[in-house]
């Protein structure tokens, strides 16, 4: 899984730049060279606000990758939920639905209609999880990884991004 965004839209800590990379062209560059290395690879263009680049090869079966899209919503999500019933009726979702669905109805949720902080959302799904969600009409990113990955304080952190072996939420708007 692949997400690269414009600095407005999600600016990233100076530690993780590319050196000598001024703009635009980096997001598009990176989506090319991920499709190059995985032939099978789904990519997103976000116009100038980035790309998603997703490919189902290699996927460990304990934690699957999804991508999916709603209503200009784009979501790509590894691992599992293990609360996906109690979700579902939670956000009204059918019994067909899946991960995906239920981030990007939680995320509809909060930007629609809650008054929820953004952890608290995240805080409601168990489970082994990452995702990264781009909503085109706010031109916005929502992404959390809870008990996925293990990297620490002192691997990467700002004021803006903190990845940690925690529960993290982060909502990034570029208006």
């Amino acid at each position: 899984m692949l997400a690269v965004f414009d600095r407005a839209v999600a600016p990233s800590p100076e530690g993780l730049r590319q050196p000598g990379a001024a703009g635009g062209g980096c997001a598009a560059g990176l989506a090319d060279r991920f499709r190059e290395a995985r032939p099978d690879a789904v990519t997103v263009n976000l116009g100038g606000s980035g790309a998603l680049a997703y490919s189902s090869s290699n996927q460990n079966p304990l934690l699957p990758r999804l991508f999916g899209a709603v209503d200009g919503v784009f979501c790509m999500f590894q691992g599992t939920i293990a609360n996906v019933a109690v979700l579902k009726q939670q956000y009204g979702l059918s019994k067909g639905a899946n991960e995906v669905s239920i981030i990007i109805e939680a995320y509809r949720t909060l930007r629609d209609r809650g008054p929820y902080p953004a952890d608290q959302v995240v805080r409601d799904i168990s489970g082994k999880f990452a995702f990264v969600l781009y909503d085109c009409s706010t031109k916005s990113v929502f992404m959390a990884a809870m008990q996925l990955f293990s990297y620490s304080r002192r691997h990467i952190s700002d004021h803006r991004l903190l990845l940690r072996r925690t529960m993290v939420p982060l909502v990034l708007t570029g208006n």
